[in-house]
């Protein structure tokens, strides 16, 4: 072992051990499919919005 890589007295190397592979395509695909998910109900939202006509409060007209 090197000497740059000796632990110094009184420390514990401490390290989480690496998650399978299955693990991280599910986490990719999991990601992805929020993502889009997100994305599209944000189009969705927006596009409803600009499809909708403002709505402006129609007063009887007291002049002919």
């Amino acid at each position: 072992m090197p000497v740059n890589e000796k632990l110094a007295p009184g420390k514990v190397s401490l390290q989480a051990p690496a998650p399978s592979e299955n693990a991280l395509i599910i986490t990719i695909a999991f990601g992805f499919l929020f993502l889009h998910i997100l994305a599209g109900a944000i189009l969705q939202n927006a596009s409803a919005s600009k499809a909708m006509p403002p709505q402006e409060e129609t007063r009887p007209s007291l002049y002919d």
